[in-house]
């Protein structure tokens, strides 16, 4: 959806970097001798909880727009069975009580975050590009691709497919890889992958950290 946002507004990819999400259950000061009943977070935090909330069938669960957001709402309430799933900085800055540590289903939980610009803009030290392509609805158009990549020697970092609207049966795919658009064998690539497409979207090449 980011990257269909990316393209809808011409955005560009400029730096990215993944943080550690430590979801934990908050709740108000002096509230822990009563049950809770609802919790309420961020849809994705609520996922990666899955796990805590199969457990505890009889708590509510209501979705909001963000984790901060449901944070702030319990703050704000004035009941005792209502809590947040979201961060310990959460917890701090709207003065709450940690409940629960650590209640995501992973250990290992990490977000990517975008940094994005209206211009394109390529920073020293960028090593990965990402894509989106829509290919041609032929056989070993995929493969043709992947293909390309293996003989120049570009590790590909990550393949997603998503069903293009309207189009039955066709997709886009966006790739992740590990090059430098200075490379000029990349160029190179990156302009033979263009003729072989039906539509070659440059979402960006940048440092991730």
């Amino acid at each position: 959806q980011v990257y269909d946002l990316m393209e809808k507004h011409d955005f560009h990819i400029v730096g990215a970097q993944k943080l550690r999400i430590d979801h934990r259950l908050l709740r108000k000061n002096g509230a822990s001798d009563t049950p809770v009943r609802e919790v309420v977070s961020h849809e994705q935090a609520l996922r990666q909880c899955s796990e805590f909330l199969k457990a505890h069938p009889e708590i509510k669960v209501t979705r909001m727009e963000n984790t901060a957001k449901a944070a702030e709402y319990v703050a704000q309430s004035d009941r005792d069975d209502l809590a947040a799933i979201a961060s310990r900085a959460c917890a701090d800055l709207y003065g709450l009580a940690v409940a629960k540590d650590s209640i995501s289903n992973s250990e290992t939980n990490y977000t990517r975050f975008i940094c994005i610009a209206r211009k394109l803009e390529i920073y020293p030290m960028a090593r990965k590009i990402s894509l989106m392509l829509n290919l041609k609805h032929e056989p070993g158009a995929l493969n043709a691709v992947v293909s390309k990549l293996a003989i120049e020697g570009v590790n590909l970092l990550k393949l997603e497919s998503r069903p293009m609207p309207g189009r039955e049966f066709e997709f886009r795919f966006f790739f992740d890889m590990e090059a430098s658009a200075a490379d000029p064998d990349v160029v190179r690539l990156m302009c033979e992958l263009e003729s072989h497409s039906d539509r070659f979207v440059f979402l960006g090449c940048y440092d991730e950290r």
